[in-house]
């Protein structure tokens, strides 16, 4: 038997991450919360969107803290402080030939690379696949697309918005007779990050058994259709389209959205079964309405969901959002508040899992940072470290890792391959 290692479970893993926006960064933040080494490359003059502009307009100050960009904007923007954790900054030019070079021999003593730019992007710098694995030929090669390494719409690029829609997500959501809505989440983003990570745990586990990489083509596309699921194989095999239904279900019934008591407070409350309904009459005091013939089954109830959205509104409206949640939840009733931001941040099963971390940022301050939606036994996560500013960390990678010479370092600073100022 094994002895537990107490170490996170990914320690000695390098990865080169050259992803930005969301679904790359987050699927290198997870490998870092597990202990892999994630070296992030950008270049002066274009970083990670994820950091914003250099020179950024008032229009842009909400994603600074207290509004406020500081003297250095591109290192505390949050959607970099939050998806950039637990990473190293370096900053080369690979459109410059030295650039190009030194990428490629950080290649060389990489297990993973993880890119998403649009297309044949890495190709046309002479830095694709076939390329770097040939100098690395255990490197796992990660190529994040909108549409995927190949078929007729492969160089086309998208957001989590766009894909949304490509998707056929849009075409569920919303309301009756009323436009398709949007998450305005870029919510396809982190979905496809999570899926990532374990895409590369399977091509690591190939890794130990034949000693040779790959490339793991993933499509952004292809994994939020697979969110439609049901939705897909109803039409394949009855031809019925799924259309929006608001916050009701097919099946559930009732299943919505209820005021709570205090100003746009809501609790979500779903059944899926006669013992369900039984139960949520209970607790509202009328019991009576398990046998009234309009609620008797799922069907009824489904024909006389405003009835019975009246009833439960009446009850809900003078009732704390959590307080309905407990109420139902220990009698075996699917309810949860709908928390804002803040109640997020401070809800107490959330803490008590550990699943914040306190992050002291040298540039944007203290906050707190999500950690992995696992725990793994044995096996912590790694200590948050913040988010890198810009070229952090070059002279450490390019001495510790190729064994460059200051002066080298330095040349290449005077050269504009490597630096931690942005040009645009």
């Amino acid at each position: 038997m094994k002895t537990p290692s107490n170490r996170p479970a990914l320690g000695g893993l390098r990865i080169l991450d050259l992803s930005q926006v969301a679904a790359g960064p987050y699927a290198t933040m997870f490998l870092g919360f597990m202990g892999a080494e994630v070296i992030k490359i950008e270049s002066l003059s274009r970083m990670d969107i994820n950091r914003g502009k250099a020179r950024p307009s008032p229009d842009d100050l909400r994603v600074y803290p207290d509004g406020d960009p500081g003297e250095h904007p591109w290192n505390t923007t949050a959607h970099h402080v939050h998806r950039n954790i637990n990473k190293r900054s370096l900053t080369l030019d690979l459109s410059a030939k030295r650039g190009k070079e030194l990428f490629l021999e950080l290649a060389k003593v990489c297990d993973v690379l993880v890119e998403n730019y649009r297309g044949s992007v890495m190709d046309r710098l002479g830095l694709g696949y076939d390329v770097v694995s040939r100098l690395n030929p255990g490197l796992i090669y990660m190529k994040i697309s909108s549409q995927g390494a190949n078929g007729p719409e492969a160089n086309y690029g998208s957001l989590g918005s766009t894909l949304e829609q490509t998707a056929g997500l849009a075409s569920i959501t919303g309301y009756d007779d009323d436009l398709p809505l949007m998450t305005n989440l870029v919510y396809p983003d982190p979905v496809v990050g999570i899926l990532s990570f374990g895409a590369l745990m399977t091509a690591l586990r190939r890794r130990l058994k034949t000693g040779s990489g790959c490339l793991v083509d993933l499509s952004q596309r292809e994994v939020t259709t697979m969110l439609l699921g049901e939705a897909i194989l109803d039409f394949s095999v009855t031809g019925r389209i799924a259309g929006t239904m608001g916050n009701r279900h097919r099946d559930m019934a009732p299943q919505g959205v209820y005021p709570c008591s205090g100003e746009d407070m809501w609790v979500a409350i779903s059944v899926s079964s006669d013992e369900e309904w039984e139960s949520l009459c209970k607790v509202m005091g009328q019991p009576h309405l398990a046998t009234d013939s309009r609620f008797a089954d799922p069907k009824s109830r489904r024909n006389n969901h405003d009835d019975i959205d009246l009833v439960i509104s009446t009850w809900t409206e003078t009732q704390d959002h959590y307080q309905v949640m407990y109420l139902l939840q220990a009698q075996g009733v699917p309810a949860a508040p709908v928390l804002k931001g803040g109640e997020v941040i401070d809800d107490p099963h959330l803490e008590s899992r550990g699943f914040w971390d306190v992050v002291n940022h040298p540039e944007a301050g203290t906050y707190k940072q999500v950690t992995t939606p696992w725990l793994l036994s044995n096996s912590p996560r790694a200590t948050s470290t913040p988010a890198p500013g810009l070229g952090e960390h070059n002279y450490q990678v390019l001495s510790g890792l190729l064994g460059l010479s200051k002066s080298e370092i330095d040349t290449l600073a005077q050269k504009g391959v490597i630096g931690n100022t942005p040009t645009d």
